[in-house]
């Protein structure tokens, strides 16, 4: 079984580590993440030509998003319009103490300077009013048994938001809401009816939540980024293969250091090679 232990990112953001979270790929040796500490900006790396190591980490400014339009930013997808490179960021849609974390953000990207950003207005309570099984969970905190998204995926027409929690054991929850990435305007209008899909995992007994979801570059399925549901469990990081088909998960030979706290995960392929990306929120980064 491979064990994986990050590598430290040669940067920080100003004083303290990158808290590293839904991560992409934008070009053959630039890759994209989220800082759920910071909803201002972007971050992109550069990897050597092997893709093996980061050479730096650019910080791209959200023109756009204003104070409190983006909070606790966790999760990110790619998107392909017409030969444009979209950007989601979904935020955990979680309560923090007083503070109701919201944001759903469009972004265009381009290859240099601040990258011009959409906030779409009201899309926690749009969410929370169609979906009458996260309703009651959003009053809740995290570590409560509360509303909490971490992973973000596309997945043809539509949005696939992974929930951290609630969870229960020997299951993993997927939203998937329809939505025009590309449509002329940004707003809730936009999107379709949730649905919600339970997914069952192989360790019936242990109670887990998604911490990423990706495209699975290979195969056409979806990695998820598995991990404890609040900050007290015990269940340990892995990695799966998520069939749409059958609806099952398969658990791949992947374990991490004690020390790891992955929270984004990406595929893609080098020379016909495929590899994994893992992004760490103490700081680091693994390829595989």
């Amino acid at each position: 079984m491979k064990k994986i232990r990050p590598t430290p990112f040669p940067e920080k953001n100003g004083s303290v580590p990158f808290n590293a979270s839904g991560v992409v790929r934008v070009s053959p040796r630039r890759f994209v993440f989220v800082d759920n500490k910071d909803p201002t900006a972007l971050f992109e790396m550069t990897f050597d030509p092997d893709i093996a190591a980061v050479e730096r980490i650019h910080r791209r400014r959200l023109a756009g998003v204003g104070k409190g339009m983006l909070r606790d930013p966790e999760g990110l997808t790619r998107v392909d319009v017409n030969g444009e490179t979209v950007l989601v960021v979904s935020s955990s849609l979680c309560v923090e103490g007083d503070r109701i974390c919201d944001g759903l953000v469009r972004v265009r990207y381009a290859a240099d300077g601040d990258l011009a950003a959409e906030p779409m207005a009201g899309f926690r309570a749009w969410l929370l009013a169609r979906e009458p099984t996260l309703a009651a969970a959003g009053g809740l905190a995290p570590d409560g048994g509360g509303l909490n998204v971490e992973g973000l995926a596309w997945d043809r027409n539509a949005l696939l938001f992974g929930l951290r929690g609630p969870a229960a054991p020997g299951r993993v929850a997927v939203v998937r809401i329809p939505v025009d990435v590309g449509g002329a305007r940004w707003t809730t209008a936009s999107l379709g009816r949730p649905e919600l899909i339970e997914v069952p995992l192989p360790e019936r007994a242990v109670t887990q939540g998604i911490r990423d979801i990706s495209g699975a570059a290979r195969t056409g399925d979806f990695l998820l980024l598995l991990g404890r549901s609040t900050s007290h469990g015990d269940a340990p990081f892995r990695l799966g293969e998520w069939n749409r088909g059958t609806g099952t998960v398969e658990l791949l030979d992947v374990t991490f250091h004690r020390t790891a706290k992955p929270e984004g995960v990406t595929t893609f392929s080098v020379g016909g090679e495929q590899r994994t990306l893992v992004v760490d929120d103490a700081g680091g980064y693994a390829v595989f």
